[in-house]
């Protein structure tokens, strides 16, 4: 009994080991994920590379901005996180966003919404995070709360939700087509609309809205995805969460959840490389 036991948390700590290795690796990586989607709203086709949830993924910065330069995309949708709202200062990490940003928006226009991370920092009044802001040049767009219409008949909305949206467990509020309307007005119905949300399983009130399609991330892709099931848990404390990775399709409508670049907290991944994301919007084929 005394032999097996051993054997048994040999083989446990050879697995641990094996799994730490395996998500040291996958934290060093950047994979392109793409996405085609075809609108007859759209008068011309473009190419948006999505970015969220970077954390503190500051030493992919040359990987991410060269996975972007693969794709040379018309613009770059940003989700939200790209900080950490932590207690202690973050200031390191805001300087690395900070450049990241500012060097992708030397070859691309930029459109940035805000995470939870982004909003805390925001009502905290933090110094740094007014630092960071002020930092960005014409070419970094903020949309909080906020749209702007782009070239091919395409307007884009960024919303930024009040901190309780983001409640642990099952303590917060559900995002409703009203509180949208009232954040950041009604949907524009005649263009292609494209909203970047944050949170992935508020999809009813994307949807409801009437968003076409709808950018989420927060939820890191669960942090370890398993085979069939998908991700294990989400930053609500959730266990597999229903959207936490991919496309999904919602009253006719569609979102599509990213797992992120970086982490926060646990720095662990498991079958869930970093990516950016490559979404391909392309006229309906005969018109």
């Amino acid at each position: 009994m005394f032999k097996i036991c051993i054997i048994i948390c040999i083989v446990l700590i050879i697995l641990l080991v094996l799994v730490i290795i395996e998500s040291l690796r996958e934290l060093r990586m950047v994979r392109t994920v793409t996405y085609d989607i075809e609108s007859d709203k759209v008068t011309e086709d473009k190419t948006f590379v999505f970015i969220s949830d970077y954390h503190e993924a500051h030493h992919l910065n040359d990987k991410i901005k060269s996975a972007i330069d693969e794709v040379s995309p018309d613009a770059v949708l940003i989700g939200g996180d790209m900080i950490n709202g932590t207690d202690h200062d973050p200031q390191d990490m805001i300087r690395s966003a900070g450049e990241l940003l500012r060097d992708i928006s030397k070859k691309y226009p930029v459109y940035y919404t805000f995470g939870n991370h982004e909003i805390k920092l925001w009502n905290l009044n933090y110094e740094g995070w007014k630092q960071y802001e002020s930092s960005f040049g014409s070419d970094i767009n903020l949309l909080s709360n906020k749209s702007t219409s782009l070239e091919g008949n395409i307007k884009l909305y960024g919303l930024g939700v009040p901190p309780e949206y983001y409640g642990r467990g099952f303590g917060f509020p559900r995002l409703s087509k009203d509180k949208i309307n009232e954040l950041i007005g009604e949907v524009d119905k005649n263009s292609f609309s494209i909203l970047l949300g944050h949170a992935p399983d508020f999809i009813e009130g994307y949807t409801g809205w009437g968003a076409d399609l709808s950018l989420a991330g927060h939820f890191h892709g669960g942090m370890v995805r398993l085979p069939i099931v998908g991700g294990v848990i989400s930053p609500r404390l959730l266990l597999f969460p229903k959207y936490d990775y991919g496309l999904y399709i919602h009253n006719s409508k569609r979102e599509i959840v990213t797992n992120g670049l970086g982490q926060h907290s646990i720095k662990l991944r498991l079958n869930n490389i970093p990516e950016i994301v490559q979404i391909n919007i392309r006229k309906t084929k005969g018109r």
